[in-house]
């Protein structure tokens, strides 16, 4: 029977247990089936995915959509195997929905459009990839290579202040209009967040934020910026109304936090052969 791997893409949710691999929990059948993850659109080896994620999380779910493991498949850079999964399989169609990403917490896979990150602990968006595709399986031997691609957008802060007050302890980044939770299928935003993140004193130059755009490719955010001590005192905030966010694409906002100066934008336009690297980047400077 001739294999089927029609790629869609699918939806993740934060868990706050995860379950580590094991053969025991397979479902049961007679298709030996090997998964193989790559992090982009050409051919990887089964680590590929380290270079972009240190956690995997795969679910798979039947015709009938209902789970197929009892608890998201959740894989570390650690592991030996990381990127590739082997189950035993009954006979039908499986949708596979896999996400790579490295927040602390696994994902918690409740369909193939739902996916959800927790907020909790200070848990943070990192970069994120997704796959979802339909498999079938027969009474033999099967072997699958499946794409992952990225879902968020980034936004990158870089200082460029010569100096910086001594008691400036954190720099917090609060930001909305984006998404904490993403539709593989689409790799769109499924809700609007408000999210909040903060870079302590031994790292305040340069920045990475994510999200995921909210329905959309495309966006905008609100962010504010502000300068913190250790006691929460605010020592200075900017806030940009409308910054522009795209899937893929890295938006930069360079300049000086405690010096005067309006925003430039420049828009760079380039894309790369793998899927996993970035399409181009956005540097505004003020």
């Amino acid at each position: 029977m001739n294999e089927v791997v029609a790629v869609v893409l699918a939806g993740v949710v934060m868990a706050g247990c995860e379950k580590p691999i094991l053969p025991e929990e397979d479902a049961s059948g007679t298709g030996a089936v090997t998964l193989e993850f790559m992090a982009g659109g050409v051919t990887r080896s089964a680590s590929g995915i380290a270079a972009y994620a240190s956690k995997l999380n795969v679910q798979l779910f039947d015709e009938d959509g209902q789970k197929v493991f009892s608890s998201v498949r959740t894989q570390t850079k650690d592991d030996d195997d990381f990127g590739r999964l082997a189950v035993e399989l009954a006979d039908g169609v499986y949708t596979v929905v896999a996400v790579a990403h490295s927040s602390a917490r696994s994902a918690t896979i409740k369909s193939p459009s739902v996916v959800q990150f927790t907020a909790q602990d200070g848990e943070k968006l990192t970069d994120t990839f997704c796959h979802v595709s339909t498999v079938e399986v027969s009474g033999e031997s099967h072997s699958f290579t499946l794409p992952m691609y990225r879902a968020v957008a980034m936004v990158q802060l870089h200082l460029t202040d010569e100096t910086l007050p001594q008691d400036v302890w954190y720099i917090k980044a609060d930001y909305s209009g984006g998404s904490a939770n993403v539709n593989p299928t689409t790799l769109e935003g499924i809700t609007k967040s408000k999210q909040s993140e903060r870079r302590i004193k031994n790292d305040l130059r340069l920045h990475q934020f994510f999200t995921f755009p909210y329905m959309s490719e495309t966006g905008t955010l609100k962010m504010t910026i502000s300068a913190t001590t250790s006691d929460g005192t605010v020592l200075m905030k900017r806030t940009f109304d409308a910054v522009p966010v795209t899937r893929n694409r890295i938006t930069t906002y360079e300049g000086k936090l405690f010096g005067d100066g309006d925003w430039t934008a420049t828009q760079s336009d380039f894309s790369f052969v793998v899927n996993a690297d970035w399409d181009g980047e956005v540097v505004v400077g003020f």
